[in-house]
């Protein structure tokens, strides 16, 4: 054998060896832990767990129930957790602001036409005399949590009124209470999403006044984000990618059963297997959340978010948007899987 041969071949078993042992690396690392909160908004995850699109990347995960967004970004800056999807609000720009070690690495949900789960729900007596925005000026308005994504929502449409929350009542009712406020007449319109949308309206308690897509268009508005320690990004680096590219063809599945496609009911399986959403007609009659096959993030909607609650207070101290993503792992997996078209 020649000296030229001889180093090809030592070139090519050493390359097959890194290979190698780069993935026995991800396959050995520890389960990644997802913080499963058991709505539509995980549906990625689930999808991409039943599909066996993690087994194929050959990345190993577990999920761990949480009642709320809001309690797993200390877990997650902690490692206890790899991956949560957040609802974007001031709790979580506070905890960037702390400069916890995790980033936005996709988009999760949005509001779009069509696509408008967050809505904003009036009574049903007040149909013929509350028919413009300004007109809520002085009702009663109830919102699920203060300084969360329905409050940023509300108070920009009263803005495109010349109005400020201020200037309404409002009040803070979780959605399941919000159908005897409204029944009761002790509220006059509640900020809600799906299911709850068309339940209320089904139940002739209230109607569908205003879907945020509807008046919020410049940015279309960002409503939850995919979260990952940053710890474990920078340490299983391999696995975070393997997560990545299912997790994305996850969210393409998604897309198309959205859309009413051919996936539809298989996903609309899955969902009613996993959320708290187990009944598959009621998926046929809400709004589905938006969710972009490729992942992508508006971040003009996060931008503008982030001002909006430093100006109102609700943020500690100023921060840097642009420091809160790290979009490396979602162009990686973009670059495997080839962008999809969007419609």
């Amino acid at each position: 054998m020649t000296a030229g041969k001889a180093s090809t071949g030592w070139r090519a078993a050493l390359l097959a060896f890194l290979v190698a042992v780069a993935t026995s690396a991800a396959a050995l690392a520890a389960p990644v832990k997802f913080g499963d909160l058991g709505i539509v908004g995980d549906a990625p995850f689930y999808i991409a767990q039943e599909k066996g699109y993690f087994a194929q990347q050959k990345v190993e995960v577990e999920s761990q129930l949480f009642e709320s967004a809001a309690i797993t970004f200390v877990p997650l800056s902690t490692n206890q957790l790899q991956v949560v999807t957040g609802g974007l609000g001031a709790g979580l720009f506070n905890a960037f602001a702390r400069d916890l070690p995790l980033r936005i690495v996709f988009g999760s949900t949005r509001d779009m036409p069509g696509y408008s789960s967050d809505t904003l729900l009036l009574r049903e007596d007040l149909r013929a005399t509350v028919t413009e925005i300004k007109d809520l000026r002085g009702k009663k308005i109830a919102l699920n949590a203060r300084a969360g994504s329905l409050e940023y929502i509300l108070g920009r449409i009263l803005q495109t009124a010349g109005m400020k929350l201020t200037d309404a009542d409002v009040t803070y009712l979780g959605w399941p209470q919000q159908g005897a406020a409204f029944a009761n007449k002790g509220i006059d319109l509640g900020a809600v999403s799906e299911p709850f949308a068309a339940l209320y309206n089904e139940q002739k308690l209230a109607f569908p006044f205003k879907r945020t897509a509807e008046v919020l268009k410049s940015p279309y508005v960002q409503v939850s984000v995919v979260l990952f320690s940053k710890t474990w990004m920078d340490k299983e680096p391999e696995q975070a990618k393997g997560f990545s590219i299912a997790y994305v063809q996850g969210m393409r599945d998604y897309h198309d059963a959205m859309k009413g496609g051919p996936k539809r009911a298989e996903v609309i399986d899955i969902l009613a297997r996993h959320t708290s959403l187990k009944d598959k007609q009621l998926y046929g009659r809400i709004q589905w959340s938006y969710m972009d096959p490729n992942g992508e993030l508006v971040m003009e909607s996060l931008k503008d978010q982030v001002d909006w609650f430093a100006e109102h207070g609700d943020l500690a101290e100023p921060v840097a948007v642009d420091k809160m993503v790290d979009r490396s792992y979602l162009d990686y997996a973009q670059q495997k899987l080839g962008r999809a078209a969007v419609q």
